[in-house]
């Protein structure tokens, strides 16, 4: 494939693709928020709104800076604040966003045990404490991004031993901890609830689908290789683009996977707009009374 070609389709892909993507994933996380505060608060509703939360924050700046870009030609203080500033902040949302579906998977554990505790243990209080833990723990915990990413040669990169610092940082904690967790918290729900015959909630196979593509944040990293060919970093920034399509993707397709998997959120989503065509019908009534 030739230099102009991927080029051409890297422009596709930053212009169409990822806006249709964070459109839609804005709207689908925005009614992912209505619906489940419209319902009685449990702790896994709280988990899933956060993560939906942080999604939309996620997405939205994410977008903004590929619309903006900024060129770190310059070197100035600014330079050198924004260059941290686009590299610690969507980790730490991105990873706020997929702890609190960990959290979802790890509640719908708690509630099918067997033992009173585990049960006990899942509580609202407990969320909003565990939900604050979260956002504390990865904004100081994520904070080697911002002090160790700098400008090299114009780039906002990492260099020297940090750079393999980092892709080990990504592929533990981003790559691996979140899909594993979630898998072994399933597995152990699944055979909760085949231990007390009952039928096992379609929740269960929403959260664990929302992240299938979690495994490609691997490949987000800043890591670079020395004497790279022109051609050979066309092709690396090419599948980088492919990839954060993929995070896109992966932040914006909860509410589309809830609808075609859950029945009863397909009904919540159906009372919801039953509910605002009935306030806007009643008003437009009233207005011309």
């Amino acid at each position: 494939m030739s230099s102009a070609t991927l080029t051409t389709i890297q422009t596709q892909i930053t212009l169409y693709a990822n806006s249709i993507v964070v459109i839609l994933g804005d709207i689908g996380n925005i009614f992912i928020i209505i619906i489940f505060l419209r319902q009685h608060q449990n702790t896994c509703s709280m988990y899933l709104i956060s993560a939906a939360i942080f999604n939309t924050f996620y997405l939205t700046f994410n977008r903004l800076v590929q619309i903006y870009p900024f060129y770190y030609r310059d070197e100035t203080i600014r330079a050198f604040f924004l260059c941290k500033i686009r590299s610690y902040l969507p980790t730490v949302i991105g990873q706020i966003a997929k702890t609190m579906v960990v959290f979802a998977c790890i509640d719908r554990y708690l509630i099918t045990s067997e033992h009173a505790n585990f049960r006990a243990f899942s509580t609202p209080k407990r969320a909003k404490y565990f939900i604050l833990f979260s956002i504390i723990f990865w904004t100081l915990f994520s904070s080697h991004i911002a002090i160790m990413s700098t400008i090299t040669n114009g780039q906002c990169s990492t260099s020297g031993t940090y750079s393999t610092i980092f892709s080990i940082f990504v592929i533990i904690f981003i790559g691996s901890l979140p899909p594993i967790t979630m898998g072994i918290c399933v597995y152990l729900t699944y055979r909760n609830m085949k231990r007390i015959h009952c039928r096992i909630q379609r929740v269960i196979n929403n959260t664990t689908s929302l992240y299938p593509l979690i495994l490609v944040e691997t490949m987000i990293t800043t890591y670079t290789m020395p004497n790279k060919s022109a051609q050979h970093l066309q092709i690396e920034t090419f599948i980088l683009n492919i990839a954060y399509l993929l995070l896109f993707v992966n932040s914006g397709v909860p509410f589309y996977i809830y609808l075609l998997l859950s029945k009863s959120f397909r009904r919540d989503f159906k009372q919801l707009f039953i509910y605002i065509y009935r306030k806007l019908t009643r008003r437009i009534q009233v207005n011309s009374t």
